[in-house]
């Protein structure tokens, strides 16, 4: 009978409790233990031996590891980062004196995050990149979502790309449920929305801003980050998405200008210098 994690009860003298393990070759001593009288009081404990606690622990870790790969693989599933931003990186992008702000805010979203404990209040703060068409905001979305990949569940999605998406899983030939997607992107450790404001379709705004606000209330409220781009000014983008997520928003990110001149028109030059 195992009494003691670790230990068992052997009522033999303590030098045949004694034994050598045949996995390690490690002498175990027994050790003396004080029970209730009702247990039979002190009693010699044969130990068992380290490496099997260590075998046991190792085998707990592998199990949270694989759980934890599954289920970064499934969130992963539901990102729409694509071929040309899959490489981006803090590393390669050409920061001028007008983007500088906007990599730091980014970089320091990232650290955060990575350091930060699930009782961390800043865990739960976010950054909007704001700015015109071309400053490297995607760029430094993507780099974001490349660098938390590593240890967090991180689902990068370009906004419109995931109303389209939970549109399409209304149709009966759809493979996807629209609960799956909405839950992926609510769930998610940090959710990175890609391209804010630009979604509005005519005609059918209303639905598309309740899944918006369906979305950033609930990581409002359950604190879960997360990091924005808009080529919109935060008036504008106010009047697309409504005061509701806006007023959330504004709350819990930081709206950090991205501006300067087009950053794709500047990389081509400079490949072409």
């Amino acid at each position: 009978m195992t009494l003691v994690p670790g230990l068992e009860q052997d009522s033999r003298l303590p030098h045949e409790l004694v034994y050598t393990c045949t996995d390690c070759g490690a002498i175990n001593e027994p050790i003396l233990v004080e029970f209730p009288a009702r247990l039979g009081g002190a009693k010699y404990i044969r130990r068992r031996c380290q490496c099997m606690l260590r075998k046991n622990i190792e085998a707990v870790e592998r199990a949270k590891n694989f759980e934890r790969t599954q289920r970064y693989e499934r969130y992963f599933s539901f990102s729409t980062l694509g071929k040309r931003f899959s490489s981006k990186s803090f590393e390669n992008f050409k920061a001028s004196k007008e983007t500088a702000a906007a990599l730091r805010k980014t970089k320091e979203f990232v650290n955060k995050i990575i350091k930060a404990t699930s009782s961390d209040e800043e865990r739960a703060q976010g950054v909007i990149l704001i700015g015109p068409v071309g400053t490297g905001k995607s760029h430094l979305a993507a780099a974001a979502f490349n660098k938390l990949k590593e240890s967090k569940a991180c689902i990068f999605v370009n906004v419109p790309e995931l109303l389209e998406r939970i549109r399409a899983s209304y149709s009966s030939k759809s493979n996807e449920r629209e609960d799956d997607i909405v839950n992926a992107v609510k769930q998610c450790d940090v959710l990175i929305l890609d391209d804010l404001g630009s979604e509005r379709h005519k005609g059918d705004d209303d639905w598309a801003t309740e899944k918006l606000f369906t979305i950033v209330d609930f990581r409002y409220r359950n604190m879960r980050p997360i990091f924005c781009t808009t080529n919109c000014q935060p008036n504008s983008l106010e009047d697309k998405i409504g005061p509701r997520i806006m007023s959330r928003l504004r709350e819990i990110c930081d709206l950090t200008p991205c501006l300067g001149e087009d950053y794709r028109y500047r990389c081509v030059f400079e490949r072409r210098a």
